[in-house]
């Protein structure tokens, strides 16, 4: 039997019954920002070059000059940030890069603050101190064998001097004494990259995920070795295994661009959008986390997705003693929301009800697609996915990888 629009808020509504709901504040509209000149590519070129030569100092400079007349482009501030951090690492006074790795960390700040998607500042934020001290890499992190252990650091205090034929020989060695440790074989890789020995790095990354194959940094070094090789689709590929392998990492997400989702639309591959889930459970109590202003279906969704894990979630986790958002409760809430959406226009009784359901009928055609396509799945994974239903995201792999790869491909990519 089809559900009018307007039964199902009243349907929702008593279910709401005994729950406490929590109607998110309105936010106001920014006020447009001005459009800035592009940026000067000349002068991001002769940062990268310079870059590329170890002068990071100089390159920073660069990025700083552009940083005057761009200042809240916030990728600007965190390649500056980087190239601070590399200076300090190849820097033979402990004073001087003490004040380096300062500097970099502020910048690093600033870059998150600014909102910045750039991998690099959370990296710089976790391995330096506000005093600008670093983080001291604990014992035994490289290897339990003490041998390998001193190689391996060796070989990082060679490599921070660009001196990458020695840090090279380093870690060769310590592969040698252990050939089952990933970050020997992936450092000895980086040095080869490093020294744009590109071939033997690429092959020393393939030794790595031999070892760790879920692993997602070989993966993404090696894409960024065969690019240099000229082999994009092979580097395309290795750029998707690292996604898979970690997808809620900045680093595996950066090189999926705005202008590849852009022919992925194209194509008719469109992701439908719809407000997140925040509805909780703390112990008894369920709270409910909708805008009224949303609609019946959204009421619905979360209602859905709430009573499954108050009332189903110990079954399918009887090792989990804390009930969280999951695969299972996603799918079954955007199942019931497919179901209540399945309403003829005709039975829309006021003119609320027809413009919910024109505004709703893209992303429940979306939705309907994807599940048709055997990928709902993957989609809640990739664009709904918190803390919770993260964990079950390694499980899902194991067994559908394919379908995860397809749709990275498709919607994010706009390739088959």
């Amino acid at each position: 039997m089809k559900t009018p629009v307007i039964a199902l808020l009243t349907c929702a509504t008593l279910l709401l019954a005994g729950c406490a709901t929590n109607t998110p504040a309105p936010t106001s509209p920014s006020a447009p920002s001005a459009k800035l000149d592009p940026l000067d590519e000349g002068r991001l070129a002769e940062a990268l070059l310079l870059k590329n030569e170890h002068r990071y100092l100089e390159a920073a400079a660069i990025y700083e000059e552009l940083s005057k007349t761009h200042p809240k482009d916030s990728d600007l501030v965190a390649r500056q940030a980087a190239l601070y951090s590399q200076q300090a690492d190849a820097e033979t006074d402990p004073v001087k890069a003490k004040s380096l790795n300062q500097r970099a960390r502020v910048l690093a700040e600033k870059a998150e603050k600014l909102g910045t998607t750039n991998p690099m500042p959370p990296l710089i934020l976790a391995s330096i101190k506000p005093d600008g001290s670093r983080v001291e890499v604990a014992k035994g992190a490289f290897s339990k064998r003490e041998e390998v252990e001193q190689l391996i650091r060796e070989g990082e205090a060679a490599f921070g001097r660009n001196d990458f034929n020695k840090a090279g020989e380093c870690y060769q060695k310590a592969f040698e004494l252990e050939p089952t440790n990933y970050k020997a074989a992936l450092f000895a890789g980086d040095a080869y990259f490093s020294s744009k020995q590109f071939e033997p790095a690429c092959e020393w990354f393939r030794k790595a995920i031999a070892i760790s194959p879920d692993n997602e940094t070989a993966h993404r070094y090696l894409g960024d070795a065969l690019a240099r090789l000229g082999r994009r689709e092979e580097a395309f590929d290795e750029k998707i295994a690292a996604l898979l392998c970690e997808p809620y990492l900045r680093t595996t997400r950066q090189h999926f661009t705005a202008e590849m989702r852009a022919a992925a639309e194209a194509r008719g591959y469109t992701i439908p959008r719809f407000p997140a889930m925040r509805s909780s459970i703390e112990g008894k109590q369920i709270n409910l986390a909708v805008d009224p202003g949303d609609g019946a279906l959204i009421v619905a969704y979360n209602v859905c997705a709430v009573g499954w894990r108050s009332k189903d979630f110990a079954e399918h986790y009887p090792k989990e003693k804390v009930p969280r958002r999951s695969l299972p409760e996603e799918i079954f809430a955007i199942d019931a929301l497919l179901a209540a959406a399945v309403v003829p226009e005709k039975e829309a009784s006021t003119e609320s009800d027809k413009a919910l359901l024109k505004k709703w009928q893209p992303i429940i055609d979306g939705l309907t697609a994807l599940k048709r396509a055997g990928l709902l799945e993957a989609y809640a994974f990739f664009e709904r996915a918190d803390e919770g239903l993260a964990k079950d995201y390694a499980a899902y792999r194991a067994e559908h990888r394919d379908k995860l790869e397809r749709y990275i491909r498709r919607y994010w990519c706009g390739v088959e």
